[in-house]
Parts: structure tokens; sequence; C-alpha cells
């Protein structure tokens, strides 16, 4: 289940390399949005940390120490 953990602007901003809290904000709300169309129920503020590493890595994060292959 941990593949599925929400993670919060501090987080993003470190996965995506230290962006501004602005900028992780954006990405949270974006992702969100992509999810909602999919029909996911989402927490604002708070994005599933899976779905980020898949969608800007493009493979999701098998060893859970951030870092893609």
């Amino acid at each position: 289940m941990d593949d599925y953990r929400l993670v919060g602007k501090d987080e993003v901003r470190q996965i995506l390399g230290g962006c501004s809290d602005q900028m992780a904000y954006r990405v949270i709300r974006q992702l969100n949005r992509e999810l909602e169309e999919r029909g996911v129920i989402t927490v604002q503020g708070k994005v599933s940390r899976k779905y980020l590493i898949e969608r800007f890595f493009g493979a999701a994060d098998e060893e859970g120490d951030g870092q893609c292959q």
C-alpha cells in the first residue's frame, strides 16, 4: 500500500529536485486534475507518490527511494 502514499509539497519538491513551493503546488493541482478525469478521488494539496513518479520519470519507483532507474 506504500506505493499509493499521498505526498505534499515538501516531498514533491524533493522528488523534483528542489523546485519552488509554488511549482510543487502547481504540479499537485495538475496531477490531481488528471486523476479526477479518470474518476479517482483526490485530496487537495496531496498527490499519489506513485503517480507523480510515473508522470515525471516514466516508470514506477520500484526501490522506494525516490530514484528512478
